[in-house]
């Protein structure tokens, strides 16, 4: 059930930022040169906490805000400043092993395993995407020529904490992939009734129960720029 009571501290609006679209970057790997060409392109940019804001022609993109807690308190003040559709553009651990390093997912599901969502929708452990927004993140993604599977995704707060129980736990549950931001995105895009979607690339494996890292891999940078450029260089 949603929250209805309204905050005592209210989001401040960002008047040079007031765009439709948001996408988010929360992170890129170090051998990816995505973020170079964003800062050339960027109209104006603003710093605010534990993120970078880049105002493009075609709306505005946040770098970092890494986690739920920091990627939801840039959420809030772009959606009071007019914000009605966020799209995700993050990377994943692998739950599956249908799921490799450098394949991409569109989240339909996620599971809140992170302790922000439960503020607007306490008790509610799953959240989905807009269907509208998924539809047009797959048309785009067909014409360009790029492969995705659509997943359920779990988000934690914690990463070093996920052991192999956990990993069971949710793998039941229906978890193909472990991220740290989608629950919250999807609970605060809903609390707001605004479209939000996830794609994700996979960035390392834990379905085996040990961990490989694809975080320094060129495979890993070459499908960022390839999923992700589209989104953010073209309308």
């Amino acid at each position: 059930m949603k929250n209805q009571e309204k905050g005592i501290v209210r989001p401040r609006p960002l008047p040079k930022f007031n765009r439709p679209l948001v996408l988010h970057l929360p992170f890129l790997p170090a051998n990816c040169e995505l973020l170079t060409e964003i800062q050339s392109k960027a109209v104006a940019t603003k710093s605010i906490e534990g993120c970078s804001l880049y105002l493009l022609s075609h709306g505005v993109l946040i770098h970092g805000a890494i986690g739920a807690p920091l990627a939801v308190m840039a959420y809030e003040r772009l959606i009071a400043s007019g914000s009605q559709e966020i799209i995700l553009l993050g990377l994943a651990g692998s739950l599956s092993p249908d799921l490799k390093i450098g394949q991409a997912i569109l989240v339909e599901k996620a599971i809140a395993d992170e302790g922000t969502s439960r503020h607007y929708f306490p008790g509610k452990l799953a959240f989905h995407s807009s269907p509208d927004l998924n539809d047009r993140i797959k048309r785009k993604l067909t014409e360009n020529g790029l492969a995705f599977s659509p997943a359920t995704a779990v988000t934690t707060d914690a990463p070093y904490r996920e052991t192999k129980a956990w990993l069971l736990r949710f793998r039941k549950k229906g978890a193909q992939a472990v991220d740290m931001e989608t629950s919250a995105l999807f609970a605060v895009a809903s609390f707001y009734r605004i479209k939000a979607s996830a794609l994700l690339i996979i960035s390392d494996e834990l379905y085996s129960g040990h961990w490989r890292s694809g975080f320094s891999s060129s495979l890993l940078a070459r499908k960022c720029r390839d999923y992700f450029s589209p989104f953010i260089f073209t309308t």
